[in-house]
């Protein structure tokens, strides 16, 4: 039994929650339904996990650049409040569930694989290949269950087991109905916190935009044109809305974090660093999607015939570059607007902006508003969007009575309707 219970962790810790290591067992099982002969089974599973791992230095730099920005602006206006970092909230309500002995990785080994039932028996056949999201997902559904419904033992973890394996099984089937004009056939859709947000977003933008003027074909005249590479684009975008946040933060509050390096050269270098973070992360994800889709024809085609992946956010991103830029500056505003709202307004609670919910969110909210609003839809609808989840993280943090929540949109859309209607159920039992 100690072998065992020896192995399954080592399983669980170190190959399900790490997404390099997990789609390249879900690649090397493809191969091995495919019967691919050894040679081309290496060469395409060492391919995933270095194409993975490509794809996590992208996101750390454009995580760790951002994260520095955002906090010297804080510091600079005074703003204090509601955490809504997925990684701060996802520790601290880990550390709580801890206490009743609730074991979250159970929890979601658990749904992903009722997951898998349903897709295999069920007319919806996706599968949820985000591990580390999942893991997040498990955190954040348990926790809602426990202080909400009042739920421990069994009974909360039977909720949060059957609470995730639909959410996961559900809304990225949902939401992939939406997604053809952008992924045509391709058995993809997205396996993350924003697929609930991003039928919302989809929708108001061909409301508000038109698809024909694809931020993709921005015609844009003489020396402008320069923008229509991406790597530029970002390079001149971000290094101006970088030495501009640090010109407003001045130089003793950026000295915190320059060191000895120029108080403006830091913010110049700072948005340069998200031009290289991108340009890495999309490089990732060529050489990951290249490898993914025929090993996962065979692994659906044995397995659960017909089946679509959900996959991590940045795997979007590659298919309109130039609609992620605006949808993240776009998000930017919005956030921040929505924190001037909430401070018009009197709120008890402030929610703070953090960097993966407006990087990772604004980027592929910008993508999908692109591919059926084109440039404005992608404009208008991410600038609300990054209105309602600062909004929505202010409330779900007063439903829970908690001063850490997870920003992403789904959230603060999805979640708190859910969370209120638990709460008219249930009673604040948690609070």
């Amino acid at each position: 039994m100690g072998v065992l219970k020896a192995v399954f962790d080592f399983f669980v810790e170190q190959i399900f929650q790490t997404p390099a290591y997990f789609m390249a067992l879900v690649v090397f099982i493809g191969c091995i339904f495919q019967k691919k002969d050894a040679k081309g089974t290496v060469v395409s599973v060492i391919k995933t996990i270095v194409g993975m791992m490509i794809l996590n230095v992208g996101s750390g730099q454009l995580r760790d650049a951002s994260q520095a920005i955002i906090e010297l602006f804080t510091t600079r206006m005074g703003i204090q409040g509601v955490s809504t970092d997925i990684w701060t909230a996802v520790y601290a309500y880990v550390d709580e569930l801890s206490v009743i002995g609730m074991n979250i990785v159970m929890v979601m080994i658990t749904a992903w694989v009722v997951n898998l039932i349903l897709a295999r028996i069920t007319p919806i056949k996706t599968i949820y290949l985000t591990g580390h999201v999942a893991y997040c997902d498990s955190a954040f559904i348990t926790f809602f269950l426990y202080r909400m419904c009042g739920f421990t033992g069994i009974t909360l973890f039977i909720a949060a087991v059957i609470f995730c394996a639909v959410y996961w099984w559900f809304f990225p089937s949902l939401l992939r109905k939406f997604l053809t004009p952008l992924l045509g056939d391709a058995p993809l859709t997205l396996g993350h916190e924003l697929c609930f947000a991003g039928i919302i977003t989809i929708l108001i933008s061909k409301f508000v935009g038109n698809k024909e003027k694809s931020a993709e074909k921005l015609n844009l005249p003489g020396w402008l044109s320069i923008f229509k590479d991406s790597v530029v684009a970002y390079s001149i975008i971000m290094g101006i809305v970088y030495v501009t946040i640090v010109l407003i933060c001045g130089p003793e509050i950026v000295a915190e974090k320059a060191g000895t390096t120029n108080w403006i050269i830091y913010g110049l270098n700072q948005g340069f660093t998200m031009a290289v973070g991108v340009y890495i992360l999309l490089s990732g994800v060529r050489m990951f999607l290249n490898e993914l889709m025929p090993a996962f024809k065979g692994f659906s085609d044995k397995l659960v015939p017909g089946a679509i992946a959900a996959v991590d956010s940045p795997i979007f991103w590659s298919y309109a570059p130039t609609a992620a830029m605006l949808g993240f500056l776009a998000t930017v505003a919005g956030q921040f607007t929505g924190v001037g709202i909430l401070v018009l307004i009197g709120s008890p609670v402030i929610a703070i902006p953090s960097v993966i919910p407006l990087f990772f969110g604004g980027c592929t909210l910008g993508v999908f508003a692109n591919s059926t609003g084109g440039w404005r839809g992608t404009v208008i609808t991410t600038f609300i969007m990054g209105i309602v989840v600062i909004c929505g993280s202010a409330v779900l943090a007063s439903l829970l009575n908690y001063g850490f929540v997870p920003g992403h949109s789904d959230w603060s859309t999805l979640w708190v309707g859910i969370n209120a209607i638990f709460r008219l159920i249930f009673g604040p039992a948690g609070a």
